[in-house]
């Protein structure tokens, strides 16, 4: 019988090298072979081949500078790492049949993130761009400085002279990054950040003459077979500098346009480009090309698969492309010849198996959070603050760390209690059934999920419902033993005839001595999610937070009129956010008209609105219905004296409130540890 995705899994040429599958594995920070301090990064290795493991076509990992980032020294010379090591990993990677491009950057020009006394690019000097005076992405108060001629024809040289390493070292090509997302090379192919009069500046040829040279360099010293991709942005979605557009929105396009890139592709093709590698976005638009969940299914697909109408070489579509259905279809009808997959394998390594055996409901999926990926934060007083590592998984710890988090039978089996069925109590459940202890899990409500389940309510977070059924089938798989509609005690904690207790019972809703908080008129955030109680057609949201701006998303989706008062001085404050997340709920609310009042306190609610203080002074806001969203408050329904006496076991949120990422990673920590 016909595979379903059938189309996913024909090979696909690059050049001269012939790749397995459609599928290919797109750079993410974080996942370079080599650190910032320019040596191999052996610990990454066992995160390659458990993808290549898993039938990934195309690996192609995070970028490589052809100089070192963190000061100076340039990647081809580090023959020994790239004759030792590198050619070591390539083997193993071609002995499941996997092929592997190398990410060389030229740089980040104005997208450079700036930290203290980070050589180079730090507030005391000025770093490269592609002309004077650009303004940092980060932090636009700090100007950049144009690229010289002799930098741009060193960065040439040393995109070839590593290209011939990666070719000796058996790595099967190379990709540009790149025509791209913003970066240098960007910069200097878009004539908003280009005002050069040089040879690199002015008309289109000119612009892209660096890119289209690194292409002839690497040509001539690797041979015209030697394949390579450019990571190219179809569009830039800007509508500025740091102005993002939305889809659908129509607006005048500040960087490269739908009008102006297929003649941009061709010069790609014509200069000896085997692949785009495609997408759309730019630092200042940066959730096109790194999708939050608020973006739809394939968001880059109708950009990506217009452009290829005008080249000759194969075209990828990277996006949210993980919707199998939307995928096949994409290929098989000749949209596209690939699809890029990038964090959706950082959630489920074994996603091409499980798609080319259709076992969906197995895949765990990936809900675009970039918790764990990419937690770039930036808000009001911080320019850019990083929590974290890059290339980790808010779903999955074990990304990134293969070979320390392999999962091991436990050496004693045990009776196991659970208490809570929210993501934390599931996910400390699924990994102690599966490390062989007998599991019962108890859940007061009738249904698992916990608070999870009023986040995943908006229509936006289908992805966000698919991880609870994706929960609820590994639970019942396994064989856990679950107890629905049943409250446990403390008179009942002894009597559970368990070896270990984990509560995983949650938070509650936080309570402000306001007068009003508890009026007719005032509904918690989780009961408007979960549709318990009904809301007018203006409604005012206490709390600026990502629950309080994503349900001025939902209302404003739903035709109401939204206002948000935030006490703070900028709203989406919360480290560990991802910019390109918040990027977007900024340009959503932008977008929608929702008023926003920050450092603005609240002084009382009333029937038909709310009193505030503003810096300004007092301020009624009319309303017809008052949304809380003020944080929550952690959960126990047990005494210490009955902890103590039980040995009991509290994670996630019920010990100490956090996200998704805080909660799964407590639940591994606590599971290895039984």
């Amino acid at each position: 019988m016909k595979n379903k995705y059938e189309a996913l899994f024909k090979p696909m040429k690059i050049g001269n090298v012939t790749i397995k599958n459609r599928i290919v594995l797109c750079a993410m920070g974080g996942t370079s072979p080599f650190g910032m301090n320019g040596l191999f990064n052996d610990g990454i290795r066992k995160y390659y081949l458990e993808r290549a493991k898993a039938n990934v076509g195309l690996i192609i990992p995070g970028v490589t500078g052809v100089k070192n980032m963190m000061g100076d020294g340039y990647l081809y010379e580090k023959e020994d790492i790239f004759m030792g090591p590198v050619k070591s990993l390539m083997d193993e990677l071609h002995a499941y049949g996997s092929k592997f491009f190398l990410q060389l950057g030229a740089g980040f020009g104005r997208s450079q993130l700036i930290f203290p006394n980070m050589p180079g690019n730090d507030s005391n000097s000025a770093p490269i761009a592609a002309s004077d005076g650009m303004p940092n992405v980060w932090n636009p108060s700090i100007k950049h400085r144009g690229m010289t001629k002799e930098e741009i024809k060193e960065t040439v040289d040393a995109y070839a002279k590593a290209a011939v390493l990666c070719k000796r070292a058996g790595i099967d090509g190379i990709e540009i990054h790149a025509i791209h997302e913003g970066y240098l090379l960007d910069q200097f192919a878009i004539s908003n950040t280009n005002n050069r009069t040089d040879e690199y500046g002015g008309s289109l040829e000119n612009r892209f003459r660096f890119v289209t040279d690194i292409i002839k360099a690497i040509k001539a010293a690797c041979g015209s077979d030697y394949p390579i991709s450019v990571r190219y942005s179809v569009t830039s979605k800007m509508r500025g500098f740091n102005k993002g557009a939305l889809p659908g929105e129509d607006y005048v396009e500040f960087g490269r346009s739908m009008e102006e890139s297929p003649a941009a592709a061709r010069l790609l093709e014509v200069a000896g480009a085997d692949m785009l590698n495609a997408d759309n976005g730019s630092y200042d638009a940066w959730y096109w090309a790194h999708p939050p969940v608020y973006m739809p299914s394939a968001c880059n697909l109708p950009e990506v698969s217009y452009i290829k109408q005008f080249v000759n070489i194969p075209v990828v579509c990277a996006g949210r492309m993980n919707d199998p259905d939307i995928a096949e279809h994409a290929v098989e009808s000749g949209m596209i010849d690939g699809i890029g997959i990038a964090r959706q394998l950082l959630a489920d390594p074994q996603w091409c198996d499980k798609v080319r055996e259709g076992r969906l409901e197995d895949i765990r999926p990936c809900i675009a959070c970039h918790n764990g990926c990419f937690a770039f934060s930036h808000f009001k007083g911080l320019p850019c603050g990083f929590s974290g590592k890059m290339g980790n998984c808010a779903l999955n710890p074990v990304t990134l760390h293969e070979e320390e988090m392999a999962l091991k039978p436990a050496a004693i089996k045990k009776k196991v209690a659970v208490i809570g069925g929210g993501i934390g109590g599931m996910e400390v459940a699924r990994l102690c059934k599966m490390r062989g202890h007998d599991v019962t899990l108890y859940e007061k409500s009738d249904k698992l999920g916990g608070v999870f389940i009023a986040a995943a309510a908006p229509d936006f977070k289908k992805k966000d419902k698919e991880l609870i059924k994706w929960y609820i089938k590994q639970l019942s798989d396994l064989g856990v033993t679950i107890k629905l509609n049943t409250e446990i005690t403390k008179e009942m904690l002894g009597t559970l005839n368990a070896d270990e207790i984990v509560v995983a019972t949650g938070s509650i809703p936080k309570k402000l001595p306001i007068t009003g908080f508890d009026g007719d008129n005032t509904i918690e955030a989780v009961e408007y999610l979960l549709g318990k109680k009904q809301v007018g057609d203006n409604v005012v949201i206490i709390g600026g937070g990502l629950t309080g701006c994503e349900i001025a998303y939902d209302l404003s989706l739903k035709g109401k009129k939204a206002s948000i008062v935030e006490m703070q001085d900028d709203i989406l404050k919360i480290m560990g956010l991802s910019s390109a997340n918040s990027n977007m709920l900024r340009e959503i609310i932008r977008y929608y008209k929702v008023d926003v009042f920050t450092s603005t306190a609240l002084s009382e609610i009333k029937d038909n609105g709310v009193l505030v203080k503003t810096q300004e002074g007092d301020k009624f806001i009319p309303a017809d219905s008052v949304i809380l969203s003020v944080g929550y408050d952690s959960y126990v329904p047990f005494d210490n004296e009955t902890i103590t006496n039980n040995k009991v076991h509290i994670i996630g949120d019920a010990s100490k409130v956090g996200n998704l990422l805080t909660v799964i990673k407590e639940a591994y920590d606590l599971a290895y540890k039984m």
